[in-house]
Parts: structure tokens; C-alpha cells; sequence
């Protein structure tokens, strides 16, 4: 059965001096009774206003609502103007009380719904003034005066008025009950079809979400279950919450849609408003006054613990708002469903709610159609604008909100004048829609806000565990920017709308002087900063692509001030742009080059053109060096503390010729030294490395040999030794490392042995000797227990396999 209570709570901001409306509804009461007491008060009539009062729907009869010693007359005038659906009890004596023919002439000049009741009475009777009827205007004209007898008449012209529309004549159904059910089950429809809240005509891609939500709200539960739906500022997320309710809310007894709680939740006074319009909305006709959140909790539970009601909040951001206004499942009766809209996902497994839905971008076809629907008026994009339509859907990159503020922007505008604004975009984003993506960044503390703009301006794309090392607590940052929605995570990576990254991107740039930016990584302003030398100590990071700058120069100076620098990436993104065959050096660098780096965290530097760090390079602080294809002879002049180093790159530096000592480096991870030509032995010092879990010394042709100290790299899940030519031997003790999962000794053509495995190694999955001048197989093979991948190819100078192998190809 249909339930009715229903209670739409829109939100605008009130005018100055003057409170918001509680309520879209202009009217008091949803029903008027209008009867002959005598007749049905205590029978129909009763029974009638007992299923409305059940139902949900707000009912005034005269005994119930007016007040004793009140006006009569004009209480009874306020309620009709007050009233939407007028229900007249046509009974044997009605036309006999003036009360009730006064009533039925101020209803009939109403321009609202009349339903007329034929209780006992024929309809022709009611029209005609025949039967009963005939007998009480008998008696109404005895000794009636000129002004009585105009009063008859108009009572005449209202009982024919309303005897013609259609109604209910009791003597066409087998029981009252049956008729009372007819009743409300068509005041409840016309109730339900005001109801609606106002959502456009064609939405786009809604048919298959709605329909998983409404798999996850799963109506035919008997328990009260709440719904989180989730997502990106303007993504959707009210919209969707819109079309559920216009879907489901004729099921519920009670339906309140309380809009923007976010906004409107400024303190008490403002929770205290919003529990007044959840309270009433759900109780219909009675003006709740509570004086404090707490009583207000308190009513909620007391009056709705019973009621199957239908909560929506709307733009939730604090687990405050969800305590005081649902704050527990007993809270509502049985078959109630509680749906929350955040932009916070954590916000809703701390409520514990039953089912998360997240609201993804629409696709491209979805995204193509609601832009041309804006911009167009239609499904279709005119002729001439279909590449600059799919420029502009590319740019939105899904996101509803965009395509409808640009796609309104630029209805009935010239070709030339949407040029022009894709141009701007790109360099100016639209005011409308930064400002509701940035809502979600003001909500950040000060550590996770720096966190997100530096995956804005840097890491959007980037591995989450890289995020996490070079950016200082941004473990706990990243769980919160995930749970707000501002990033999404594929697998381990962290991924970052579009127009939110530019949303960030703009907040470093409001300030007008590039030098005093935070963050620089369009290559045009960090060659403006340092060709004019006005960077500050306001810079905090610097990626430089050089593959999309043009020459620029380096200098001490123009870095000078940039004391606060903690990220400094100069790469290649398109790789090394050859000329003539050899590598054309667009980045001019002077030998007695020198930059900040007390703060320096990350830097990255493909191709360094110097021999050596500078001799005042201080980093202390540095998580990640990265200096591959660089110039680099030795890394560093002193060999100064550096604890916090986890990872090493000095790959394809030609030039190497020293390995670094490594007991300044205790807590190293990762050491890439790939592709080293000119090293020739590793330092003994490597085997301080306790915590070093991948070493990379692949295409070291000159190395001959490792030092006996690599067995204490207890951690060491991966060594590279690929392409390593004159290597030899391997240390006797390599079976020490027990952590060892991957080994590659391929195309190491003078190893002629492979040592003997004095111990168990669990660990080891992976070996490969393909390619190498390996001669005999220990029998010793047999401890590698876990072996999984076993190379040999092309291994020509292979005696014979070990007694022991057949077992481990059983394992294979």
C-alpha cells in the first residue's frame, strides 16, 4: 500500500532579516472534511479520518481542529484557504444544516480538488435538490427574506456545482471499508504527483545507476538500512539522490529530503533548524518546537522509532550532522531507508551504513550527449561544432557538472567564440566549477591540503607507495584525499580528475608573482622565474620537463632564495632529444652550480651535467635520488649522515667510476646502478645496507666480482646481474640471503660456476644462468626448494645437470 506524509525540504539562502521556508507546501492541510455530524460523525465519517490520520495525510474536520471559544466562522474560512482536497460527505441531512451549505458554497469558489461522497443519497438527489434533499430547502424558504433567499440560491448552485463532479456513490460498493480504501488510495496518488522534486526531463546515464542503487537500498529488507552515496563534487550525487526519492517515496509513510545540511550546519541553532524540519516533515500538521539538539534527538527517536520513513540528506560533511539527525538505525521504524550524500567516504563507514555507492563519471557517449543537450537544446550536435563539442566533452572528462556549465556557456555562440574559450580554458577554468570542486579542498587540514596540491602539481598518475615516500605523511593524507573523493586509486595508482588537478593548480597560482608560487611545473614559468631571478623561498617544488622547454640556464643565483625546496625533478618525459646522433644539451649548467637542499626530499635529475654533486650539498633530508644519464663521476664530495635515503638511481651514468660508501646510507631500499660501464668493483661498505630489498648492477661489464660482505643484505629480495660480462664468481656464502627471491646472472658469459648451496633458501623463485658459461649444476640445487622459473637457455658450455634437477622439475 501507498503511504503519503511527505515532506520536501529545498534550501536557498534567506534573504536578509528573515528565516528560509521550512517547506515548499502553501497549504495547512492536504484534506478538508466537510459533513453532517449528525449523519457520519461517528460512523464514516470517523472511519475516513482515521485511514487519512494513518496514511500520513494532514486532515482538518471542525470538532478536531478549532479551538474552543474561537471565532467560528472565520476559523472554518482560514482552514478552507488553508486546505488542498476537499472531501464532501453528501448524508441523508446534509442540505438541513445552514453550517454545512455555508461550508459547501466557500469550497465550490475554490479553484482545488473536490471529491463528493454519496453516503445514503442519490447523486441526482445532491444535483436536483430532490428526495431529502427537497425537504430541508422547503423548510430553508420558509419565511426566508430577499437576503436569505440569495443565500439559498447560491447553496442550490454549490450542490448542483459539486453533485456534477465526480465522485463516490457508496451504493456501488459492497462495503465502506472498500470505499474508504478507493478514497485514499486516490488522494494519496494526487498527493504523490505535487510531490515531486524538480529534476530535468532527460537525464543522461541514469536508467543502470539507479538501478544498482536501488538494488543496494534493497526495499524488500524489513530492516531500516542506510544508503551512502558518494562521490566528486559535481558528480552528481544530489541529482541521483533526487530520482531515487521521486521513485520511492509514495512507499513510505514518511518522506523528508533535507537539502545542503553542509551549508546550513553552521552551529547548534543551525542543527536545531534542521531537526525542526526532519521532525516536521514527518510529523505532518504539527509545529514541532524543540529547544536543544539533544531534546531534538530525542524526538526523533521517540516519534519516528514506528514510522517507515524515507530520509534524505543531501552534502553531509560532518559525522556531527549524521549524529544529531540519524544518528542510529532504532532511530526510524521498521522498512526505513536513510540515504547520505557526501563527498566523504570515510564520513560513512564511521556511520557504519549498510551500502556505499560510489558515483562514477559519465562515459563518452553519456558525456557527449548532456553537453549537446546544453548546448544544443538537443541529443545532437550541430555540424560544424562536432570537433570543438568533443574538445570540450575531452576537457570535462566526464564530470556533469562541467558539461552543463559549459555547454550552457556556450549555447548560440560562434565558432570563433568557442575557439576562443577552449583557449582559456586552459589557462583559466571556469569560476562555477572550481568553486564547487574547492569545497572539498577547504575541508582539508593543512597537512593534507599541501598533500593534494602536490599530487596536483606533480604526482597525478604517479605509484602510491613513491607518493607516500617522498611526500612527508602522506600515508594518512592519500586515505583521506581518497575517502573525500579529490583522488581515486587503480591498483597502486593514484589518479586525479582533471579538473580537480586544475582546480589545484589554481590555488598555487592566485598569487600574481610567479616567483612567490609554491609549486612550478609549466616549463614557460619556471624559465621566466629563473631567467628574471624572482624565485623565492616560497618554492617548494620544481618538475621541469625539459622535453617541452626550451634551452635554459641554471644558475646559482636564480636558486638562491628557494631555500624551502623539497622536490626537484628535471626529466625527459619524451626522452632525450637526439641531434645529429648525439644527445643536444638544452639545459645550460654551470661547474660551480649550487642549489638549496637542507629541505630537499626528492631530487631527480635525468641526465646531470656535472661530475659530481655540489661540494655545499647538504641532504640531509633526501628520501630519492635519482641521477640516471648523468655525467656523474662520484656522487658526493663528503660523506655526510644521510639516514633518511631509501632510494638510489645512478643508472646508465657512463661515467661512474666510484661507488659511493654506503655507511652514511643505512636505511637504503632501492640501489639502481644499471648500465655503469666505467664502475669497476663494488664498495665492501654495500653490506651496511640492512634494509636494501632490490639491487640493481645489471650491464656492469668491467665488475668482476662481489664483495664477501653482500651475504648481511639480509632484506635483498631482488639482485640483478644481467649483462655483467667479466664477472666470475659469486661470494660462497650467497645461499646466506635468505630473503632472496629473484636472481639473474643471464648473458654472464666468464661465470663458469654457480656456488654451492650450504643451506636452505625458501625464499628463491626465480634463476636465471641463460646465456651464461655456467658448466656444472651443484647438486646442491636441490635446497632451492621454491623454485619456480629456472633458466638455461643457450648455456653452451653446460656439461651435465645435477642427479638432484629431476626433482626439481617435478616442482617446475
Amino acid at each position: 500500500m501507498a503511504f503519503a506524509n511527505t515532506q520536501i525540504i529545498p534550501y536557498s539562502p534567506p534573504p536578509p532579516s528573515s528565516s528560509s521556508s521550512r517547506s515548499t507546501q502553501q497549504f495547512t492541510y492536504e484534506v478538508f472534511l466537510s459533513f453532517r455530524g449528525k449523519d457520519t460523525r461517528y460512523g464514516f465519517t470517523d472511519h475516513l479520518y482515521e485511514a487519512l490520520i494513518s496514511h500520513g495525510i494532514h486532515t482538518f474536520r471542525d470538532d478536531n481542529e478549532l479551538e474552543r471559544g474561537g471565532v467560528i466562522a472565520s476559523d472554518l474560512r482560514k482552514a478552507i484557504e488553508e486546505s488542498k482536497i476537499f472531501v464532501i460527505i453528501f448524508s441523508e441531512n446534509y442540505a438541513n444544516s445552514r453550517w454545512c451549505l455555508d461550508e459547501l458554497v466557500e469550497i465550490s469558489q475554490s479553484q482545488r480538488l473536490i471529491l463528493p461522497i454519496f453516503y445514503h443519497v442519490d447523486p441526482s438527489d445532491v444535483r436536483k435538490q430532490t428526495g431529502s434533499y427537497k425537504q430541508a430547502f422547503v423548510d430553508h424558504e420558509k419565511e426566508a427574506d430577499e437576503e436569505k433567499r440569495e443565500k439559498i440560491q447560491k447553496w442550490r448552485s454549490a450542490l448542483m456545482k459539486v453533485g456534477n463532479l465526480a465522485g463516490y456513490d457508496l451504493q456501488k460498493y459492497r462495503h465502506e471499508t472498500t470505499l474508504i480504501k478507493k478514497i485514499i488510495d486516490d488522494i494519496l496518488e494526487e498527493l504523490n504527483s505535487k510531490f515531486l522534486l524538480p529534476i530535468s526531463k532527460e537525464l543522461v546515464g541514469m536508467n543502470s545507476r539507479l538501478e544498482y542503487l536501488i538494488s543496494l537500498i534493497n526495499l524488500e529488507s524489513n530492516d531500516a538500512r542506510m544508503i551512502g552515496i558518494y562521490g566528486l563534487g559535481g558528480i552528481g550525487k544530489t541529482t541521483i539522490s533526487k530520482v531515487v526519492y521521486n521513485n520511492i517515496f509514495n512507499l513510505f509513510e514518511s518522506s523528508i529530503f533535507l537539502e545542503k545540511v553542509r551549508e546550513r550546519s553552521h552551529n547548534s541553532s543551525s542543527q536545531l533548524q534542521l531537526q525542526k524540519e526532519l521532525l516536521n516533515g514527518a510529523i505532518k500538521g504539527k509545529n514541532v518546537e524543540i529547544i536543544s539538539v539533544h531534546e531534538g534527538i530525542n524526538m526523533i527517536k521517540q516519534r519516528l522509532r514506528s514510522k517507515r520513513v524515507l530520509l534524505i540528506l543531501d552534502d553531509v560533511d560532518e559525522l556531527e550532522q549524521l549524529k544529531s539527525l540519524a544518528g542510529e538505525h532504532s532511530w526510524f521504524g521498521p522498512k526505513s531507508r536513510i540515504i547520505i550524500t557526501t563527498r566523504d567516504q570515510h564520513l560513512l563507514k564511521k556511520h557504519k551504513v549498510d551500502a556505499l555507492y560510489k558515483v562514477m563519471e559519465l562515459d563518452a557517449k553519456e558525456s557527449f550527449q548532456l553537453f549537446c543537450q546544453h548546448a544544443f537544446n538537443n541529443n545532437d550536435c550541430e555540424k560544424d561544432f562536432v570537433s570543438l563539442s568533443n574538445d570540450v566533452v575531452n576537457y570535462a572528462n566526464g564530470l556533469p557538472l562541467a558539461l552543463e556549465v559549459l555547454g550552457s556557456f556556450l549555447f548560440n555562440k560562434s565558432v570563433h567564440d568557442w575557439e576562443s574559450t577552449l583557449q582559456k580554458l586552459k589557462k583559466q577554468p571556469k569560476i562555477e566549477i572550481q568553486n564547487v570542486l574547492k569545497i572539498s579542498y577547504e575541508g582539508l587540514d593543512k597537512g593534507e591540503q599541501e598533500t593534494f596540491l602536490d599530487i596536483a602539481c606533480f604526482f597525478n598518475g604517479c605509484n602510491e607507495n613513491d607518493v607516500i615516500r617522498l611526500i612527508e605523511n602522506a600515508r594518512i593524507d592519500i586515505t583521506v584525499l581518497h575517502d573525500k573523493s579529490l583522488i581515486t586509486l587503480f591498483g597502486n595508482t593514484i589518479r586525479m580528475h582533471d579538473l580537480v588537478q586544475e582546480m589545484g593548480r589554481e590555488i598555487v597560482r592566485h598569487c600574481k608573482e610567479t616567483g612567490k608560487w609554491s609549486r612550478l611545473w609549466d616549463p614557460n614559468d619556471i624559465s621566466l622565474v629563473l631567467k628574471n631571478q624572482t624565485g623565492t623561498d616560497s618554492i617548494e617544488g620544481i618538475f621541469l620537463d625539459m622535453s617541452k622547454s626550451r634551452e635554459m640556464e641554471f644558475t646559482t643565483k636564480a636558486f638562491r632564495r628557494m631555500k624551502r625546496l623539497r622536490l626537484f625533478k628535471v626529466y625527459w618525459s619524451c626522452g632525450f632529444t637526439s641531434f645529429m646522433g648525439r644527445e643536444y644539451p638544452k639545459l645550460l649548467v654551470p661547474k660551480d652550480f649550487e642549489f638549496p637542499s637542507c629541505d630537499l626530499r626528492y631530487l631527480h635529475w635525468e641526465g646531470y651535467p656535472l661530475e659530481s654533486l655540489p661540494s655545499n650539498f647538504d641532504g640531509e633530508n633526501l628520501v630519492e635520488l635519482n641521477l640516471k644519464k648523468s655525467s656523474i663521476k662520484y656522487l658526493w664530495q663528503s660523506e655526510k649522515l644521510r639516514e633518511k635515503l631509501q632510494v638510489l638511481n645512478l643508472s646508465t651514468s657512463h661515467q661512474l667510476t666510484y661507488m659511493p660508501c654506503f655507511f652514511n646510507m643505512p636505511n637504503m631500499e632501492k640501489l639502481n646502478i644499471e648500465s655503469c660501464g666505467g664502475l669497476e668493483k663494488v664498495d665492501q661498505s654495500i653490506g651496511f645496507l640492512k634494509n636494501l630489498t632490490s639491487l640493481d648492477l645489471s650491464f656492469c661489464q668491467k665488475i668482476e666480482k662481489l664483495p664477501r660482505t653482500i651475504q648481511r643484505l639480509v632484506a635483498l629480495q631482488e639482485l640483478n646481474l644481467e649483462g655483467c660480462e667479466n664477472l666470475r664468481s659469486l661470494p660462497s656464502n650467497i645461499c646466506r640471503l635468505k630473503s632472496l627471491e629473484y636472481l639473474n646472472l643471464s648473458r654472464c658469459l666468464k661465470l663458469k660456476t654457480f656456488p654451492e648451496i650450504s643451506e636452505n633458501m625458501e625464499c628463491l623463485s626465480f634463476l636465471d644462468l641463460s646465456q651464461t658459461g655456467i658448466e656444472d649444476i651443484p647438486e646442491s640445487i636441490e635446497y632451492l626448494r621454491n623454485l619456480i622459473h629456472l633458466h638455461l637457455e643457450s648455456c653452451t658450455e653446460l656439461r651435465s645437470l645435477s642427479k638432484n634437477i629431476s626433482s626439481l622439475f617435478r616442482r617446475l
